[in-house]
């Protein structure tokens, strides 16, 4: 087995967010300064120790680019910014790239963030986009597929046909991660919903129901990546990055090799993980990468969410935030920030336990004792393992 040479050499040091809303009110420069600011302020650094940024925009998506953010924050050096398009597939690999800046010794103190204004600035422009044949839109546009619920529908109907799964079965994963974000103070849908509730919810386009589907949202999540010696002095235990990989999924849509690359520099199996934060910008993409990364054997994610081991109790809990589902959709980096809440000491601090977790499900959403948390992107395109420190 290989161990990755950056194995426990970093760690996140410092996480942010704004308020999740459906109209900031501010730009997505203000968004992301404010997130990027809280998450500094977390870690016990001063804006001038931040000196690497990274970000994500994809194709039109509404952001603003490392260079400004590092402006208006009046960074006295940037020796690094990277700014990539990666759709869903750029939380980890986000992770990982910040790592790498520190690990090479090019910057010591990264700032990670993702800020939108998707719902109230996107939805104006969703009816113009809808037949933009420009780029890979024209092998989609034309013929129909002009969102992303066609075209991730195909995988699960494949699914459904080769293994059985049903609708019942993303039923359970949403309404599961739902309880989830009734416990999350900053959850975008707290109200609990019931498996009739899904399967009368209206069709998007099959197989997907409305409660199958993301959230769009506005606000911004960031996070601080420094190195494992730093990390140690500072505010919060650290949160090692243990691990990870970015790869491709082949022409079925099978990524599978990036999970298992991610293990094996990690030196684990997915027996060891303890809780998973996994993409999922429709219910049956989260079963979809649970298998494809490994994490449950092929053929039994269906009956595996029915039997509740995705919840808070259960064999591995499964975005224990809500998710895309319920909490907001941040490109998934917000995956990111619940599993760094999981594994620190003081554990999640936006659930409603009022002093120490007491683990009563009525209002406490941390789990107990992880130790190790996984986190997978898009399309099983990337994924990063983190070590409670």
């Amino acid at each position: 087995m290989t161990l990755l040479p950056m194995r426990d050499q970093t760690a996140i040091t410092g996480i942010g967010w704004t308020e999740f809303t459906r109209g900031s009110g501010s730009s997505t420069a203000v968004l992301a300064a404010q997130a990027g600011m809280m998450a500094i302020e977390d870690a016990g650094l001063q804006i001038n120790d931040i000196d690497g940024i990274v970000s994500w925009f994809h194709r039109k998506s509404d952001t603003v680019h490392p260079r400004d953010l590092a402006d208006m924050l009046g960074l006295p050096e940037c020796n690094f910014h990277f700014f990539h398009d990666g759709g869903g597939s750029w939380n980890a690999a986000a992770v990982l790239t910040a790592s790498m800046m520190v690990y090479s010794g090019i910057c010591k103190n990264v700032l990670i963030y993702v800020a939108r204004n998707r719902y109230s600035e996107g939805r104006a422009k969703r009816a113009s986009d809808a037949y933009d044949t420009s780029g890979p839109e024209q092998w989609s546009a034309p013929f129909g597929s002009n969102h992303a619920a066609a075209g991730f529908g195909q995988y699960a109907t494949a699914h459904m046909a080769q293994y059985g799964t049903t609708t019942l079965d993303f039923a359970h994963l949403a309404v599961t991660q739902r309880k989830h974000a009734t416990l999350n103070t900053k959850a975008m849908m707290r109200k609990p919903i019931t498996i009739e509730d899904h399967q009368n919810s209206r069709w998007i386009i099959y197989p997907y129901r409305l409660l199958d589907c993301c959230q769009e949202n506005d606000g911004a999540v960031a996070a601080v990546i420094s190195s494992a010696g730093q990390a140690a002095h500072l505010r919060h235990n650290p949160v090692y990055i243990m691990g990870g990989s970015m790869g491709q999924e082949n022409r079925d849509g099978d990524g599978s090799g990036s999970g298992a690359r991610a293990f094996e520099g990690a030196g684990i199996s997915p027996r060891d993980v303890d809780v998973a934060e996994i993409y999922d910008n429709f219910s049956f993409m989260c079963l979809k990468h649970l298998t494809d990364f490994g994490l449950v054997p092929p053929g039994q994610v269906g009956a595996w969410v029915r039997e509740g081991h995705n919840g808070l109790d259960g064999e591995m809990p499964v975005n224990t935030h809500g998710g895309l589902l319920s909490e907001g959709h941040f490109m998934g980096f917000n995956h990111v920030i619940e599993a760094v809440q999981q594994l620190r000491t003081e554990g999640v601090v936006d659930d409603l336990c009022e002093g120490p977790h007491t683990y009563d499900r009525a209002t406490c959403r941390q789990v107990r004792d992880p130790e190790i948390a996984f986190v997978g992107a898009n399309l099983t395109n990337s994924a990063v393992i983190l070590r409670k420190g």
